[in-house]
């Protein structure tokens, strides 16, 4: 059993062949690990004590950045896995300010690492792969006993944070710190994120239960699917991923969540696919605004996806009917 503790939060990646979700104690700041706080400055809330780097692997760390009044912003800082060794990755701890933080994600980037930053990144490169990602309340994840995610040296990571201040003063967000846990372990096999939902999504004013759907057909196995992470905005009300069987057959469900925008979580499943296989995702949203609301990656549009975490996989990420 893998075990992954930082602070106030453990996630326990797999007992018995069940992977088991983070547990957390109340915390005052973070997203994601516990610590002591202190007075953070003008506009900045509370301070925590850094997340401790893991002792195997590598730690992604962000600098304070001030976000203007009524700003949103997508920014990004850029990091290397070391020159002297691929790095196994099993799991990812993170410790994500609550203050002015929407969601994070970490990526890797086939294009060569150019500056530390920050640099705004609103569009992101057709370079980059997803490692994983979270929102408002998302635990950090642990992957299953005998997997791992295999990241090359020298591999261009990048840490984005979609920030956004609502207030009318500027807003001092503190640092992000988040742990890409490693292994010495050999012989695992590879973990892989399908990235499946939609970008046609239209919400007509005043409208209510909305459903839009997407996905792609399976060109290689998912054998195992064992955990999902959402992610939809403020109008979303429900998300399901399931698997229906080549030629219209059999649907295996394999995640049906209601939404709640102020806790976004990471959830154990089980399901498998087959080539040939069809993966849909449907999101169903509320509108009860005067304006017709589409995709979009501000809080004010929507997003319609569910990434979805198996193994063995060929490729660290995938995507699937969003491109």
């Amino acid at each position: 059993m893998r075990t992954l503790q930082w602070g106030a939060l453990v996630c326990f990646g797999l007992v018995a062949g069940n992977l088991v979700a983070c547990s957390s104690a109340e915390t005052d700041g973070a997203g994601g690990s516990g610590g002591s706080s202190s007075d953070g400055g003008a506009g900045g809330g509370t301070t925590q004590q850094a997340l401790p780097p893991p002792d195997i692997g590598m730690q992604l760390a962000t600098t304070p950045y001030t976000l203007a009044a009524g700003a949103e912003e997508y920014q990004c800082w850029s990091f290397e896995v070391p020159q002297d060794g691929d790095l196994s990755l099993v799991g990812l701890e993170q410790q994500i300010p609550t203050t002015g933080v929407h969601h994070f994600g970490v990526f890797t980037n086939s294009v060569s690492f150019k500056e530390a930053g920050p640099w705004e990144c609103q569009t992101m490169g057709v370079s980059w792969g997803l490692v994983s990602g979270g929102g408002v309340g998302t635990p950090g994840v642990g992957f299953p006993e005998g997997t791992s995610m295999n990241l090359k040296a020298g591999q261009h990571i990048i840490l984005q944070l979609h920030m956004l201040n609502a207030s009318n003063d500027s807003l001092v967000v503190p640092p992000a710190y988040v742990n890409l846990v490693g292994t010495h372990e050999t012989g695992l096999q590879p973990v892989g994120l399908l990235i499946a939902g939609t970008l046609d999504i239209t919400l007509p004013p005043h409208s209510t239960d909305v459903d839009v759907s997407g996905g792609c057909t399976l060109d290689e196995p998912m054998d195992h699917i064992f955990a999902v992470f959402p992610h939809m905005h403020q109008l979303g009300k429900r998300i399901t991923a399931e698997v229906q069987a080549a030629g219209g057959g059999d649907i295996q469900m394999i995640a049906d969540q209601e939404w709640n925008f102020q806790d976004q979580g990471l959830y154990e499943v089980a399901g498998s696919g087959k080539v040939g296989d069809q993966v849909d995702v449907t999101c169903r949203y509320d509108n009860p605004s005067n304006d017709e609301v589409d995709f979009g990656l501000s809080t004010k549009d929507e997003m319609c996806v569910n990434v979805l975490y198996y193994y063995p996989a060929t490729q660290p990420s995938k995507y699937c009917g969003i491109q």
